[in-house]
């Protein structure tokens, strides 16, 4: 699982996601809500999970707190830490980044920008990001479960005639 964040209209889009750009759990808090508190909004949904998040979540402390909370490990590690990461670690850690950015690429760049939803209440808006997701979440369906390209509607099975 990943955490992810992007800002919109005075609030921060908080998102955990599945390692293939699933969203599990997301929230709209403040956009100064400092980074952790916006974190543990959502956090408080998932338990027992390995978290892939950014330097924001270093910490031994405030790992440990959501350790015991949520059951949920987040991996960021400082370099001088007695525990470190396996070799290899940090590559993953930057495919999985990559991942996350080409989600919020996606919710901001498919139909309406987020940041031109034109809303004239948060009601407006938060109900148009909520569409934004389920349209994401809905493609993602199509795309691994059946096999049916988003774009040209098209199924695998068509490719292979």
């Amino acid at each position: 699982m990943a955490t992810v964040r992007a800002a919109y209209f005075g609030y921060k889009l908080v998102m955990i996601t599945t390692l293939d750009g699933l969203a599990v759990v997301y929230d709209l808090v403040p956009a100064n809500t400092e980074k952790r508190q916006a974190t543990e909004a959502v956090l408080d949904h998932i338990r027992n999970a390995d978290l892939i998040g950014n330097n924001s979540f270093l910490g031994v402390e405030w790992q440990a707190q959501i350790a015991q909370q949520t059951g949920n490990t987040i991996t960021p590690k400082r370099k001088n830490q007695k525990i470190q990461h396996p070799d290899g670690f940090e590559r993953l850690l930057n495919s999985v980044r990559e991942r996350i950015e080409g989600v919020f690429h996606e919710l901001q760049n498919t139909g309406r920008n987020t940041k031109r939803l034109l809303a004239k209440t948060v009601t407006d808006f938060v109900t148009r990001v909520i569409a934004k997701v389920t349209t994401h979440l809905f493609k993602h369906i199509l795309r691994f479960s059946y096999g049916i390209d988003i774009q040209t509607f098209q199924s695998s099975t068509d490719f292979a005639v």
